[in-house]
């Protein structure tokens, strides 16, 4: 019996929503004037919700940073609402692999369950076919990424340790909040590349689920 647990974060990982999140910023720019980079939108990726706006009102306090933030928001939502988005290739297959092979699945993502549940609704599937355990921003009492905690509460819903658990993920707070918490880091590239932190860090790098099958 597999001793290992597997733990996915969700943007960028499972769903192409995090193309979704950056078309939603650049609308935002144009209608608010803020001047939200691609680059530094990126280092927002896999925080919660407060904490973004709390770095946001930092960077911009003479602007209206909810308004900003709550129409980014929207517009993702009405996207996920009308399905316009994707599934990551292979996600399903991989599942159905690491199954297989007697690992543990579990979901840790800075989403809310409402969120995450209508993400897989809308593709027809169901979220608890696919994870042992899950953490969502409900449970993380604003301990978001690169804090561990998330990971950690996911582990210790099946008896894991650290140490025993690979955390897939695309954001550097991500692959932060794994090396941070003693897990195995493996970076799934969205639209970050590697930095030099997750270079040295992250146990593998790779640019397709289906990669998984050679390090797992």
């Amino acid at each position: 019996m597999n001793t290992y647990g597997v733990i996915f974060d969700m943007d960028g990982v499972i769903f192409n929503t995090e193309e979704v999140w950056r078309d939603g910023y650049n609308v935002a720019n144009k209608i608010f004037g803020f001047d939200v980079d691609e680059n530094y939108r990126k280092t927002l990726c896999g925080k919660s919700e407060e904490d973004i706006r709390k770095e946001l009102y930092k960077k911009y306090p003479d602007k209206d940073v909810d308004a900003y933030r709550d129409y980014v928001a929207k517009y993702v939502n009405l996207k996920i609402e009308t399905g316009e988005f994707q599934i990551k290739p292979h996600f399903i297959e991989i599942i159905s692999y690491l199954k297989e092979k007697g690992y543990k699945t579990m979901l840790a993502t800075s989403n809310t369950m409402q969120r995450a549940e209508k993400m897989f609704m809308k593709k027809g599937l169901e979220i608890h076919d696919f994870f042992d355990s899950y953490v969502f921003a409900d449970e993380v009492q604003g301990k978001s990424k690169p804090d561990p905690y998330i990971f950690h509460l996911a582990a210790t819903k099946l008896g894991f340790k650290a140490e025993n658990c690979y955390v897939i993920e695309d954001s550097m707070n991500g692959i932060e909040a794994a090396v941070k918490g003693g897990f195995k880091a493996i970076m799934d590239v969205d639209l970050i590349e590697p930095n030099d932190y997750a270079k040295k860090h992250c146990i593998n790098i790779i640019y397709n689920l289906e990669e998984l099958k050679n390090i797992l």
